[in-house]
């Protein structure tokens, strides 16, 4: 993989030391890994909200829809 060089204050390069990691690069993918974790459970949780907001009858439609998709692959390997 390629490598390029980006501008940070003195701040954020000795914050970015603290964090730990041998080298900037470790704490700079430790923390985006760290943000998009964040940010997928943030997603997952409004979806499951969503879902519990749904009325008994929005419920069947997607059981029900899931169940041809479903029935549409079975025997596919």
């Amino acid at each position: 993989m390629g490598s390029t060089t980006i501008k940070v204050s003195t701040e954020t390069r000795e914050r970015l030391r603290v964090l730990g990691g041998a080298t900037c690069e470790e704490a700079i993918v430790a923390a985006l890994d760290a943000l998009e974790a964040g940010r997928f459970w943030s997603q997952a949780e409004a979806a499951a909200a969503h879902s519990r907001r749904l009325s008994a009858e929005q419920r069947r439609q997607r059981s029900s829809a899931a169940a041809e998709v479903d029935a549409a692959f079975a025997g596919i390997e």
